[in-house]
């Protein structure tokens, strides 16, 4: 009796030990069936992701160095054509007198105008543009003043008209020691007229706030004597047989030489936008050519026609002196 209850008491003692052992492999199973979904779960996706991978590649970077990206400081700014438009008379500005002016004011019907948009205050781009233009001016025939006006409008709605001033006097004198100082011209405004002008012409430009500068893009606009726009010059680098064109065009053949003129009324040169640069135009040429024909014809057949004129008049008078004499002439019996 004894044996057999002691072994019914190993065995109640055995059975909690049992219960955990079982309970135990049971959190064990459960783990080990977490995992192998986990890793399963885990391996398709990755199986997945590889075959979209496979069928939509990422696109390589032509540029990864950004060497030919856009800088934040170049986007939103440029030139939109607008040739042929006509600029608003009567934008009010203040020249370099601190004087009210209107923009119509050096629209004269007689002169063209070169109109850029700039700020004395400009790091570097401002000063080598005016001073490449200014250098190229000299070099041509049309002089400031005389055959056409310069007028520059800052683009900085705070600049004082002191150092608007102070840039006229720069450039005047850059140009021929001043002696045309009365055809620079300087104008500061309010920015709502600023950029009424700028949008008016095309010109895209924009206020960095970071770097507390103007972006905007080089440009020189030829305004026609009564306000059209007539030709954009773009860069830093320029022509002086371009620029003699340009105001040819712009004057509408009202400046220049009568071969000038002449060349204007035929349309003889036409603006190449590709190149910057004015070419010949073969139907001008073919007009020319025609011209030429008809005066070549009337030089060569003229004095045919004059001694044919002449030899016909002296046979007429010879004929009527005969007649005369025959008529005069004594009949005798």
């Amino acid at each position: 009796m004894r044996t057999i209850q002691t072994t019914r008491t190993r065995t109640l003692d055995c059975i909690p030990a049992m219960r955990t052992t079982m309970f135990a492999v049971c959190l064990l199973s459960c783990f080990a069936i977490g995992s192998f979904g986990s890793f399963t779960s885990v391996a398709m996706a990755d199986e997945t992701a590889i075959v979209e991978d496979t069928e939509n590649p990422t696109p390589p970077d032509d540029d990864p160095y950004g060497l030919n990206r856009i800088p934040e400081v170049a986007k939103d700014i440029g030139v939109e054509s607008k040739i042929g438009d006509f600029i608003d008379p009567d934008s009010p500005f203040h020249d370099h007198d601190n004087r009210f002016v209107n923009l119509g004011d050096y629209f004269d019907g007689q002169q063209p105008v070169m109109l850029s948009f700039n700020y004395s205050n400009c790091p570097k781009l401002c000063s080598v543009q005016l001073e490449n233009m200014v250098a190229t001016l000299a070099q041509i025939k049309f002089r400031v003043g005389t055959d056409f006006k310069m007028v520059s409008i800052s683009i900085d709605p705070t600049e004082q008209t002191s150092r608007a001033r102070k840039s006229k006097d720069k450039y005047a004198f850059m140009y021929n020691k001043g002696e045309s100082v009365d055809g620079f011209h300087f104008l500061t405004g309010k920015r709502e007229e600023i950029k009424y002008v700028a949008d008016t012409c095309g010109f895209q430009y924009k206020y960095v706030k970071e770097q507390k500068l103007f972006s905007h893009p080089p440009v020189f606009i030829l305004v026609s004597p009564e306000g059209k726009i007539v030709r954009y010059i773009h860069g830093l680098d320029y022509d002086p047989g371009t620029i003699e064109k340009a105001l040819i065009e712009a004057a509408e053949g009202k400046i220049g030489s009568p071969i000038n003129q002449f060349s204007y009324a035929l349309g003889c040169f036409v603006f190449d936008e590709s190149t910057g640069k004015y070419t010949i135009q073969a139907m001008a040429i073919m007009r020319i050519g025609g011209l030429l024909t008809i005066l070549g014809l009337a030089i060569g057949i003229f004095p045919y026609f004059a001694f044919r004129h002449r030899r016909t008049n002296t046979r007429n008078g010879k004929t009527s002196e005969s007649s005369d004499t025959v008529a005069t002439a004594p009949i005798t019996h």
